[in-house]
């Protein structure tokens, strides 16, 4: 089977990861795998860029439009031509543009995984706690949620989002049911659409020695260590780091130890955080989910988060607000704590709760946290429903 992905990047943020990692699997199975993407980071021969002018992007920008950018030229590549299956992944990022989307979708089958909102709104990636439902797509908070346009242009955009779906022959996947529902109340639900949960290498991320891995990574053993990670740091708005912040402060006198892995750009001076470098090695990052003796889930947007999906692999109790799809795989009290949504004094209880877990409970949520993985949530569980898909498509 020949297949073909597009999106935003191959390699860098969870979108990417979750591709890639499909990718990799199809091709151990014997399938064709081609990529297009605006930022290519790896060097594999079958990924190719998608050329992007920086005048298309900030005019796109300024006119408050997705529509400028051209890539028609996609249908005329050997890579489309000789495709059984088109699977997209994130769209956004003012790189392809959706009527190329519609115009596949009649001519090859053509699967979109939802990675965020962005399909069903006019512009933006997450709604955040916004629910209006206006012409068939959830409204935005405001025009400078990202993606941002420069003015309000909302109905032009959700009107063309309509009328594309309406004229499209889509097969859409969400990974979570969270987002699912969401779609199903939407102009998007008029089309195919199914659950597929991600899927991560479990036996990658797997539990082991902590103090091994504090060794490894030269961390302290006298401390309590609280684990956050996210590819670009503090600059990430959805990731809710002022929540994270305010939990240091609260628990600035005690022996805990904040370790934040990402991009940050600036180092905090206070002497309960450390930062380190944004990460890509997989086997590097399980070290720090099995050094740590939580993980602090701060996020203000997500679907269903790969973190969560690692760090329960490796066996580490979650402490998270009620965001996307995590109570799908976090039982409050059972393999973590879900804090009401940005209520920091829950999330406070949550961590208290964590980290007063005796040996014997944490050994137990660990093996909780671990089956539910391995029961449902692996790469193997995810690239097979993927296949099945696929195949149900072809047949």
């Amino acid at each position: 089977m020949n297949i073909l992905i597009i999106g935003t990047t191959d390699k860098l943020g969870g979108a990417a990861k979750v591709s890639w990692e499909l990718k990799t699997s199809l091709e151990k199975n014997g399938h064709t795998v081609s990529m297009f993407v605006a930022d290519k980071i790896s060097d594999d021969p079958n990924v190719h860029t998608i050329p992007r002018k920086l005048w298309q992007k900030y005019l796109g920008y300024f006119l408050a439009t997705d529509y400028l950018v051209s890539s028609d030229w996609i249908l005329k590549t050997k890579e489309f031509e000789e495709a059984d299956i088109v699977h997209c992944h994130n769209l956004h990022g003012r790189f392809f543009n959706l009527r190329t989307l519609q115009k596949m979708s009649l001519l090859k089958p053509t699967v979109w995984t939802l990675h965020d909102e962005w399909a069903i709104t006019p512009h933006c990636a997450y709604t955040l706690e916004g629910t209006d439902l206006k012409n068939g797509l959830y409204m935005c908070p405001s025009k400078q949620t990202e993606p941002r346009i420069l003015w309000n242009n909302t109905k032009h955009l959700a009107d063309q989002k309509n009328t594309l779906y309406a004229n499209s022959k889509l097969h859409i996947v969400s990974p979570s049911t969270w987002l699912l529902e969401k779609v199903r109340n939407t102009r998007l639900g008029d089309q195919d659409v199914q659950l597929i949960p991600n899927g991560i290498d479990a036996r990658m991320f797997k539990k082991t020695d902590q103090a091994a891995a504090r060794d490894a990574l030269r961390l302290p053993h006298d401390k309590k260590i609280v684990l956050s990670l996210a590819t670009a740091g503090k600059a990430n708005t959805w990731k809710g780091w002022t929540y994270a912040e305010e939990i240091v402060e609260r628990n600035n006198n005690k022996n805990v130890l904040f370790l934040n892995v990402g991009n940050f750009t600036h180092e905090s001076s206070q002497k309960n955080i450390l930062y380190r470098q944004h990460i890509s090695d997989p086997a590097e990052i399980a070290l720090y989910y099995s050094a740590a003796d939580t993980l602090l889930f701060t996020s203000i947007a997500e679907n269903f988060p790969l973190v969560i999906l690692e760090a329960m692999s490796c066996g580490l109790p979650i402490v998270s607000f009620d965001v996307g799809g995590v109570k799908e795989v976090v039982t409050h009290l059972e393999n973590g704590y879900i804090a009401r949504y940005k209520n920091v004094d829950e999330l406070q209880q949550g961590l208290e709760w964590a980290l007063s877990l005796t040996h014997n409970e944490k050994e137990a949520l660990a093996m909780r946290s671990v089956n539910k993985i391995k029961g449902g949530y692996t790469l193997t569980h995810m690239s097979s429903k993927y296949l099945d898909l696929y195949n149900k498509l072809l047949s």
